[in-house]
């Protein structure tokens, strides 16, 4: 298991940045470690509010079929859906079983209070993480995640509300690895 303390990556397609992101450090790790371990098979799965539609794109234009990729912004984002989708999560991991690595973009910003959000209470974050990085653990999946999304502000401005749904991330990803 791995963190990589930094955010965004999801948005910048083939031939150009896109919303937050300049370039996408998923597909670039992905095409890394392919580039180091040429049968290597790399799971993406993007957990941010916002479909990784740069990541679709480049997988797409590169035609890498060796990619699996799954963005729960395509299809999760109502607070009626959150309980469902927590249910949901080992199903969605399941086509990762057969990826030798994963790559798990955390996003912060599916929180209730995220104004680009808005539909995962903070223990369900909790929730989404724990399955995440337990899953992983029990299909003996390395796992590499990120930090991403996240642009709620307390009242002083600070990014503490986002920190804290991070500080959270990392909980449970020690919680199941160490």
């Amino acid at each position: 298991c791995a963190v990589a303390p930094v955010a965004g990556f999801h948005h910048a397609c083939f031939a150009r940045g896109s919303g937050f992101c300049t370039f996408n450090g998923l597909m670039v790790t992905a095409l890394v470690l392919r580039r180091e371990r040429p049968l290597i098979r790399v799971g993406i799965l993007d957990f941010d509010q916002h479909y990784g539609n740069g990541t679709a794109d480049i997988i797409r234009e590169l035609g890498l079929h060796w990619v699996q990729h799954y963005s729960a912004g395509a299809w999760w984002d109502q607070p009626e859906q959150a309980e469902r989708f927590l249910a949901e999560i080992p199903k969605i991991m399941q086509p990762f079983e057969r990826c030798d690595v994963l790559l798990y973009q955390a996003g912060a910003d599916p929180h209730v209070n995220d104004p680009l959000g808005g539909w995962l209470s903070t223990a369900q974050l909790r929730e989404r993480d724990r399955l995440v990085f337990g899953t992983c653990k029990a299909m003996g999946l390395p796992i590499a995640w990120n930090l991403a999304g996240g642009y709620q502000r307390d009242a002083a401005g600070t990014i503490r509300p986002v920190l804290d749904i991070h500080d959270a991330t990392l909980q449970e990803c020690a919680e199941a690895w160490l």
